[in-house]
């Protein structure tokens, strides 16, 4: 079960980032999500067809055709939500220097 897009929003409340901005990041990552469990479920059917039967060829055409929608879903992302990519970048550099200071050694 996916969280709902508030409850991702109220986890990382961005306060440079107007709440429609992350409302459209996450509607975006979740049509992404559905096209690509949707060639999950497709590649699972091709793997019970028989090799060049008309199902088979209908299950590979449609995955090509997917293919399509993945990328252009994953493009779009990235054209128009660069900014909060980068501030989950800026998010995670953050955290992971912050564990680096607490793991680091002391000096005595």
């Amino acid at each position: 079960m996916s969280n709902k897009i508030e409850d991702k929003i109220e986890y990382y409340p961005f306060d440079d980032l107007k709440v429609e901005l992350l409302c459209d990041f996450y509607s975006d990552m979740n049509d992404l999500y559905e096209f690509c469990d949707d060639m999950v479920n497709l590649y699972k059917k091709e793997e019970c067809c028989t090799l060049g039967s008309e199902k088979y060829s209908a299950l590979i055409e449609d995955e090509v055709f997917l293919i399509e929608d993945i990328a252009s879903a994953a493009c779009k992302i990235l054209q128009q939500h660069g900014t909060i990519i980068k501030a989950f970048r800026q998010c995670r550099e953050k955290r992971e220097s912050k564990k680096r200071e607490q793991t680091k050694p002391r000096k005595e």
